[in-house]
């Protein structure tokens, strides 16, 4: 009986998503036993009992298991979903939310100006003030990576962009220098969260376009650098610094706002086990893109054990490592420390040989800092242009030697349309200097290791944007000479070790773990030497 029963079933398609009812009239809650097969009375007799008949569906499930097993994880879904509107939203609204962190790091270099005449600061106290916002960075990183993973990145994103809006606002009535210290502190303490919606992104985002989209999204940072600085030159002259830092607040708490327009990481939703949320989001996904999810059931991707600290120190990764660590001491160095040079050359040319130290920036001054921020868009067809083409190393040479020798000119007494085209090519390839460092690291490690090694690269940078204030604000201001040296000089070194890296990432596939990224990443290197070659 129950072969026959579960036979028929199958040749006629009965299939639907109910409770059985039983043939006294009421219904059991399968409980996931069966949740496919509607009992039809005209298959049984008269004296078939309530136990034959559950026995019948719980066998028929059996056999519809068997032949319909497909599943699909999520990364599957996200590269069958492909690119799309969603997609769109969710660049726009993270990209806002880089914009409102950029306005808050800009706010450093229009700012130092200011208080150094307000509370006639010395060098060393103007420097402080950006060195604890990456202080706070630094300290605040691991907390915001444990609250993406415990709680999940959208409602990490939540809690700091309320954590920089509100200390953002409280810095607009600091009463003297030791409270701004604290609160921009803590400002950089919310900012270290924002690489959560850089993540959010990366996340929904097909391999295909994944790249591409990750390079175009720093054309927000530097929208929301130059309109830090149009802020700056409107509302300091007029009504004061203090409003300043509340109209520089006040995006960083509207980008809360759009955060309710997109959803939790699907992959986020799966490793709490929340298996129908992210259901329910990658179908919603899929439908504003007009496209489909896999047939099947979503289910959690192959754990891949991840790997110890000691891996990055491995035979084959110790010299990238600590290569690596260079190269993204000397991005975060050069980078912010253009951004906080700029206003210092602008003030020494402002005050020419007058000893004294307090001089605001002018309506000129503000315009060749929008202008020079403008380079930052150079970054694009850069990276875009060399980094396939010529391969990753090669692209992480130009980018860095290119920044040193435009350090090294702005030593030269110009004219001011001169200064100012060197410092666009500072700003421009340093910011692709920081983007390429980005990629190349997230590529040359293998999955086991990655998130660990840019976590510990990291680290570096911080480093070198809490010792660059002491040479863009402290050394410049006494020798412009010999504080462009010291850029250059960096900038040269790193660009030679960018060319000696052991691993060319171009065309590889990215490893899974330590013990097979050696074999891959060696046959790579000959493959792409011998395209060289041929070239």
């Amino acid at each position: 009986m129950s072969h026959k029963i579960a036979s028929t079933l199958f040749e006629r398609n009965n299939f639907a998503y109910m409770q059985i009812p039983l043939r006294n009239g009421t219904t059991a809650d399968q409980n996931g036993i069966s949740d496919r097969v509607v009992y039809h009375p005209a298959l049984h007799s008269d004296s078939s009992s309530e136990e034959e008949i559950l026995f019948d569906m719980q066998y028929t499930d059996e056999v519809d298991k068997k032949e319909d097993g497909k599943t699909y994880t999520v990364e599957e879904a996200v590269e069958a979903i492909g690119f799309g509107r969603f997609q769109l939203r969710l660049y726009v609204v993270c990209g806002i939310v880089t914009a409102a962190d950029a306005l808050e790091m800009l706010l450093l270099a229009v700012l130092s100006p200011i208080v150094r005449c307000e509370w006639s600061l010395a060098d060393y106290q103007v420097a402080l003030i950006t060195t604890v916002v990456f202080a706070g960075m630094g300290l605040m990183a691991p907390l915001w990576g444990f609250l993406g993973d415990r709680y999940g990145r959208k409602t990490a994103m939540r809690m700091f962009v309320a954590w920089v809006g509100y200390f953002g606002l409280l810095t607009s009535v600091v009463p003297n220098y030791t409270w701004i210290l604290i609160l921009r502190g803590l400002v950089g303490g919310g900012m270290a969260g924002s690489p959560q919606g850089f993540a959010l992104l990366a996340e929904f985002l097909p391999s295909n376009h994944r790249a591409k989209v990750l390079i175009t999204s720093s054309i927000f940072w530097a929208g929301g650098c130059i309109f830090e600085i149009f802020l700056a030159s409107l509302i300091i002259p007029t009504i004061g610094w203090r409003w300043l830092l509340v109209f520089s607040a006040v995006p960083v708490l509207t980008a809360g706002l759009l955060l309710l327009c997109i959803p939790e990481s699907a992959r986020y939703l799966m490793a709490a086990g929340r298996v129908e949320e992210a259901t329910v989001v990658l179908q919603k996904i899929a439908k504003e893109n007009n496209s489909s999810l896999p047939e099947g059931k979503l289910v959690k991707s192959k754990e891949i054990q991840l790997g110890q600290f000691k891996d990055l120190f491995s035979s084959h990764y110790l010299r990238t490592t600590i290569q690596l660590w260079l190269l993204w001491f000397c991005a975060a160095f050069t980078y912010y420390g253009m951004i906080l040079a700029s206003a210092e050359l602008l003030r020494n040319e402002t005050k020419g040989s007058s000893k004294c130290k307090c001089a605001y920036l002018n309506y000129d001054d503000y315009m060749t800092m929008i202008i020079s921020t403008v380079g930052e868009f150079l970054c694009l067809p850069i990276n875009m242009l060399l980094i396939d083409r010529v391969g990753r190393k090669i692209t992480g040479t130009v980018n860095l030697i290119s920044t040193g020798v435009f350090f090294a000119l702005l030593q030269i007494h110009t004219k001011r349309w001169m200064l100012t085209a060197i410092m666009f090519g500072v700003r421009g390839f340093a910011a692709a200097t920081f983007t390429w460092t980005y990629i190349y690291t997230s590529e040359v490690y293998p999955t086991s290791i990655r998130t660990l090694g840019i976590g510990t690269a990291s680290a570096w940078a911080r480093i070198g944007a809490m010792i660059t204030p002491f040479v863009a604000q402290v050394l410049l201001d006494y020798s412009v000479a010999d504080a462009t040296w010291v850029y250059g000089c960096i900038c040269v070194v790193c660009g030679v070790s960018a060319m000696l890296l052991p691993i060319e990432t171009r065309g590889r596939a990215l490893p899974q773990s330590v013990s097979t990224s050696s074999f891959e990443a060696s046959d790579n290197d000959k493959e792409s030497e011998e395209e060289n070659k041929e070239k």
